[in-house]
């Protein structure tokens, strides 16, 4: 099933722009009918799936006014999107917020972009990660800084997930740390003199495709999966999110996603599609942290 790009389409009338779409692409003879007591037979009788991404992250996934999505997961989306043969309409959240959507039924799934713990696993229906983040370095191309060991006496800003944080100043305690609210914030302090952003790398691909001149570098810090979020009485859904990512990544789409969003700015060496379960991501980060 070739990937499918979610664009604006023109319904009802030649005047109203929704991103409620089906993938023109779609190949309607290999669409799975499921039974009508399952969730993904609901959703095939109402014609329709609503699911939250984050926006706001640059080429891992963005939002625009009128609702159109692109990017990495957006490309993931598409594939369950397609597999269903619906229309589809994004919202954007972030973080627990998207969570919330899920759990109140406002739309059908999610995808988080809250690092897995045991404590979010138990409490949260979440598929297998289809992303691993890790922790890393934002500089100037022209830096010196090469990895957290440079980063002695040097200023830097860090933007943190609260369940899976991991700070500079324990690892390099004279080091200038400042913690700042949002990604964007440290994008503002690069542009102000600042030597260096820390985060994960969701964020810094983000923080990289805004601003020229910088590039990602240095050691993986953490590791953190990603999910897709579903509701507590689905888990028929979540073994058809399972089964979907399963064939992306085994059949080369995720790679090719990866390619074509991704790699411009990751950096990374390791493109490979996560092969982790649930459990094992979870285990990433024990259940007595948050």
């Amino acid at each position: 099933m070739p990937g499918k790009r979610l664009v604006i389409c023109l319904c009802a009338s030649i005047t109203l722009l929704t991103a409620a779409c089906v993938p023109s692409e779609a190949d309607v003879e290999d669409v799975v009918a499921y039974e009508r007591d399952t969730t993904m037979g609901r959703l095939q009788r109402e014609g329709a799936i609503t699911i939250a991404l984050p926006g706001g992250l640059g080429p891992f996934a963005s939002i625009d006014g009128n609702g159109s999505a692109e990017g990495f997961v957006a490309e993931l989306a598409a594939e369950m999107v397609a597999a269903l043969g619906v229309d589809a309409e994004y919202v954007a959240a972030s973080g627990e917020e998207a969570l919330e959507l899920v759990k109140e039924g406002e739309v059908d799934l999610a995808f988080p972009n809250v690092g897995i713990t045991e404590s979010l696993a138990r409490q949260n229906t979440l598929s297998a990660p289809y992303w691993v983040a890790h922790k890393r370095l934002l500089v100037p191309r022209s830096s010196d800084l090469q990895s957290v060991a440079d980063l002695g006496s040097r200023a830097v800003c860090q933007y943190e997930e609260e369940r899976t944080r991991i700070d500079i100043a324990d690892l390099v305690p004279d080091a200038d740390v400042t913690d700042a609210s949002d990604f964007e914030e440290c994008a503002r302090a690069l542009q102000n003199g600042t030597e260096a952003a820390t985060a994960p790398d969701i964020y810094l691909m983000a923080l990289a495709t805004e601003l020229e001149r910088y590039e990602i570098r240095g050691e993986q810090l953490s590791s953190s999966g990603y999910g897709v979020a579903l509701p507590e009485d689905a888990a028929d859904m979540r073994t058809f999110v399972n089964t979907v990512l399963t064939d992306v990544k085994s059949e080369g789409r995720w790679l090719e996603y990866y390619e074509e969003w991704l790699a411009p700015v990751a950096n990374r060496e390791d493109a490979n599609a996560p092969d982790l379960t649930l459990e094992e991501a979870a285990t990433l980060w024990p259940n007595n942290l948050k």
